[in-house]
């Protein structure tokens, strides 16, 4: 007789969205993803895009495949401001 496995299935790893990850030294030159300024501003990821849109945070310096980035001195001259 066969048993019956009524335990959940494990779900997928989500996939998609950008998670809030700790924040280099700005003093340092590097590149930031959407990750690090969702810890700096304080938003979602679905809000930094907005905010890019209405053009509240400076232009992405730059793309590697597909994923923006902004230099360290970038962000740090926004949040001086």
């Amino acid at each position: 007789m066969a048993t019956i496995n009524n335990a959940p299935k494990p779900r997928p790893a989500q996939r998609g969205h950008a998670k809030a990850l700790p924040c280099p030294d700005l003093n340092q030159p590097g590149r930031l993803r959407i990750g690090h300024l969702m810890t700096l501003y304080g938003l979602s990821h679905s809000s930094i895009y907005a905010h890019l849109l209405k053009k509240l945070i400076p232009e992405p310096d730059g793309k590697i495949s597909r994923r923006l980035y902004w230099r360290t001195n970038t962000i740090r001259n926004d949040l001086e401001r």
